[in-house]
């Protein structure tokens, strides 16, 4: 796909590290090639969701990694290389930057680890989306931020990492603005330690459950160690 010089609408951006990087949380669990696959899976189950979104502009992936750019650019996604591969961080304000060079109205960024969110739970963000204005989703478990859409792109810095729902908050309120928060079930789990593995959710991630369902190990230690996690309140 030849890059635009122009842009129109909101716009999705996906920021996806070199997978043979990914999910090193989930180490003591998966070895290197599970957490690649896995990582993969997610990756593809996500871009099928934003490929089925009424309504975006555009998807936009920022990454380094041979095999997802490739993959991108066969879907009908514009790809950018990730130029420091520094973080989440750089990345996204990379491809917020882009966008906004070129007249792009405002910008979802979606991670490539969320793949139970739904084209009803993009929906919904892109109707919340108004000029001038910031909607997030938090994440369900760490106090992180799953989705962080603006309009236009980069009308706040991006500040992934802890607590970076709270400081997203912040950072829009320090710029006049009063975010709309949405609860997404969904998008609201990413995966990245072991509880993670066995939500259910209502998204289709056909490949993430096929991946995961594939992944059962006969060793009964990390089984127990896996049961008692999900049987704690």
């Amino acid at each position: 796909m030849i890059e635009p010089a122009h842009l129109s609408g909101i716009w999705a951006v996906v920021p996806v590290k070199r997978l043979d990087r990914a999910k090193s949380r989930l180490a003591s669990m998966l070895d290197p090639s599970e957490r690649e696959e896995l990582a993969w899976a997610m990756f593809r189950d996500v871009l099928d969701t934003l490929g089925s979104v009424r309504g975006l502009g555009g998807i936009l992936v920022v990454t380094n990694d041979i095999r997802a750019s490739g993959y991108a650019r066969a879907f009908g996604a514009v790809t950018l290389p990730d130029p420091r591969e520094a973080g989440t961080n750089r990345a996204v304000q990379y491809g917020l930057a882009w966008l906004s060079e070129r007249g792009a109205a405002g910008a979802i960024v979606v991670p490539g680890d969320i793949p139970f969110t739904t084209p009803v739970e993009i929906a919904a963000v892109l109707e919340k989306l108004r000029p001038r204005s910031v909607v997030l989703a938090p994440a369900a478990r760490d106090g992180g931020t799953n989705i962080l859409a603006m309009a236009p792109p980069g009308i706040i810095p991006v500040a992934y990492g802890e607590n970076s729902f709270a400081r997203h908050l912040a950072a829009a309120r320090e710029t006049g603005i009063d975010a709309q928060v949405l609860h997404l079930d969904g998008a609201g789990h990413d995966i990245d330690v072991s509880s993670d593995l066995f939500f259910a959710g209502e998204g289709q991630a056909t490949r993430t459950r096929a991946h995961l369902k594939r992944m059962t190990r006969p060793n009964p230690a990390p089984a127990t160690v896996l049961c008692k996690e999900i049987l704690q309140p």
